[in-house]
């Protein structure tokens, strides 16, 4: 069940380019980072804008409060699509609030998370506010976790009547392979997306029956090239020779058409 939101902490942030967004806390990374640079992951959200153009499809897979979900619907236009997919209960209501008051009508929300199995209930474990974008299937603080729907991904787009993606962006606290295990039509599909998805060592190391890097894996077994998302783009860029299995990082996945090194990715 979908929790009330309009709480005491809550605060409306605008951005430079006049997007509004409802939070539970500025004390949380996507907040803050909101209100203090304009935008949250600055990278992504350039990327994001240089790739869509007029009448693409963005899946938003960890959509959390719309920070990437509405600059890329506002950058699309009427006749592209989004398709933001939230499965936490408490911070779902923020994003469909927040995709109401931005006047958007191009966006398709899904209450679930993105997985390899169809499933009426799996367990998700939610973080309190001041930590609301690291809801997880995984268990963690020490909470009882609520229940919400499972879904593949291939699924998901099959219902939405959607054949092709141009970007994918996955953050789902560790649980990447998972969605991505999900998604094989759309992996390997005639003209299959650039992918951008969170790499974190310790999220992936909780993940049961999995290996840390397994996205990476998934990927590359595609035929996807990866690069650190500061690298992605530049002329002179190789993308990474093996997985990347310590620490952090945001990557992209793209598809190579050409010699490694010489992508298709617009040049900084």
């Amino acid at each position: 069940m979908l929790r009330p939101f309009l709480q005491a902490e809550d605060v409306t942030v605008n951005d430079p380019a006049g997007c509004k967004y409802l939070v539970p806390s500025l004390r949380e990374p996507v907040a803050f980072h909101l209100l203090a640079d304009g935008a949250y992951e600055p990278e992504t959200l350039r990327l994001l804008l240089s790739r869509l153009d007029q009448g693409s499809t963005f899946v938003d897979v960890g959509a959390n409060i719309g920070a990437l979900t509405i600059p890329a619907a506002r950058r699309i236009g009427a006749s592209g699509r989004v398709i933001a997919i939230e499965p936490s209960p408490r911070v779902f209501p923020y994003l469909a609030h927040n995709v109401r008051i931005n006047g958007i009508g191009n966006v398709r929300l899904r209450f679930c998370a993105a997985s390899d199995t169809e499933s009426a209930a799996l367990p998700f474990y939610e973080a309190p506010a001041d930590q609301f974008g690291m809801g997880s299937l995984g268990a963690q603080f020490h909470g009882e976790p609520a229940v919400v729907p499972g879904e593949m991904l291939d699924r998901i787009l099959a219902e939405e009547k959607i054949t092709e993606v141009s970007i994918l962006k996955i953050d789902v606290e560790g649980f990447e392979s998972a969605v991505l295990r999900g998604a094989v039509r759309l992996l390997g599909a005639p003209h299959p997306p650039i992918i951008i998805f969170e790499f974190c060592d310790w999220a992936e190391a909780r993940v049961p029956n999995t290996k840390v890097g397994d996205a990476q894996r998934i990927l590359r077994e595609y035929g996807y090239a990866l690069w650190l998302l500061h690298d992605f783009g530049r002329r002179d860029s190789r993308p990474l020779e093996g997985e990347l299995l310590v620490g952090s990082a945001m990557l992209v996945a793209e598809k190579l058409s050409k010699p490694a090194g010489q992508t298709g990715a617009r040049a900084d």
